[in-house]
């Protein structure tokens, strides 16, 4: 019931709101206990503008009657860079996604953030398999980042934590990162304006 909730918020949401730019849900694990939305607006004024539409109450209230807990992340945008929308179309039920969250010891987000961006740039030129790059630090705390990723298949993101730039991403953050969590998350729905580049 959920998924057929979030299947109607996304289809109806990026055909008629330039101003929502990617909108994406997945679940982790077979039972789909844990789902995760990841949303990505052009301003304030285009959130406002989806947050006023019948379908997003329609989400929202499903979610506020189907949901033990609620996270939200409001996220300041560091870096955003997808594929066209015909080659996500192609590969999409291949996508292998991962969500993760890296907390920073304290004051490194602008170092960690010189690190990353290279890591995602090379990335994107590089490597036909990325398809999406979603990084955002937390508006309330800038030391914690979380990111969302998607790769053609398993092979693609196998290739991907094998190439020299993610082992340097690697190598040069260590110090300076806390914590890691890796999800593996399965894709639900996802549509983008696409192609998105946000550096």
């Amino acid at each position: 019931a959920f998924h057929r909730v979030e299947e109607a918020h996304v289809t109806n949401s990026i055909p008629a709101e330039p101003g929502t730019l990617m909108i994406a849900n997945g679940h982790e694990g077979v039972s789909g206990v844990t789902n995760y939305d990841i949303e990505l607006y052009r301003n304030s004024k285009a959130f406002d503008i989806h947050s006023m539409s019948d379908y997003f109450d329609a989400y929202d209230n499903a979610v506020e009657k189907m949901a033990k807990e609620k996270k939200i992340w409001d996220l300041k945008s560091e870096w955003m860079t997808t594929k066209s929308k015909e080659a996500l179309d192609s590969y999409a039920d291949n996508f292998v996604i991962r969500f993760a969250k890296v907390e920073l010891k304290k004051g490194k987000h602008d170092k960690f953030a010189r690190i990353v961006k290279k890591e995602m740039r090379n990335s994107m030129a590089k490597e036909p398999g990325v398809e999406i790059l979603f990084a955002g630090s937390n508006v309330g705390n800038p030391d914690e980042w979380l990111f969302f990723e998607v790769y053609a298949n398993n092979d693609a993101y196998n290739k991907h934590v094998n190439t020299p730039w993610f082992g340097e991403y690697i190598d040069d953050s260590k110090d300076i990162v806390e914590n890691k969590e890796l999800h593996d998350i399965v894709r639900d729905t996802m549509a983008v304006q696409g192609p998105i580049v946000m550096e």
